[in-house]
């Protein structure tokens, strides 16, 4: 029996090379059964193993992409019953979505914690808690910020352009 991955169905789609297609129960799931004028093909994934569709509502949504509007069903192999023996675990999956999880939760706690803090200034702007620091002000503070900071790159030099007594 003839393979055909997705980007061949969809050239030999173009060609006008496929008679048919048929979605096939086979267990819990689907297989795509492509008739093209040669015989009969499976579509295969990219490890050369039957793609398999466990909701036939997918394996609809790419056929149309394809450029197919029709097929027939074929459930007489279908068991859906099946499907939790079917199911392979996967735990380097699990480990992954655990640890996005992780991920988002930190970064959902980041966001309320940055959040209260922003919404604690505004609140003490209001109540008077927090003041406003004029324009004038922030000059001058800006101006010995950028001293130190100058001050100390030139030190840096300095020590870096006096040679080391060991």
């Amino acid at each position: 029996m003839q393979t055909l991955n997705l980007e061949q169905l969809k050239a030999a789609t173009q060609a006008g090379g496929i008679t048919g297609i048929t979605l096939r129960g086979d267990g819990a799931a689907f297989v795509v059964s492509v008739q093209t004028q040669r015989g009969e093909a499976v579509m295969v994934t990219t490890r050369r193993q039957p793609r398999r569709f466990t909701d036939p509502r997918k394996a609809l949504q790419v056929l149309r992409g394809l450029g197919w509007h029709q097929c027939q069903v074929d459930a007489a192999q279908w068991r859906p019953e099946e499907h939790a023996l079917e199911k392979v675990a996967r735990p380097d999956r699990s480990a992954a979505l655990k640890a996005a999880h992780v991920a988002a939760q930190a970064d959902a706690d980041y966001d309320r914690w940055f959040h209260a803090k922003v919404q604690a200034s505004i609140d003490g702007i209001k109540d008077g808690s927090n003041r406003l620091i004029p324009e004038e002000e922030w000059v001058v503070r800006r101006a010995a910020l950028i001293a130190r900071i100058k001050a100390r790159q030139a030190l840096t030099a300095q020590a870096k352009a006096a040679p080391q007594v060991l």
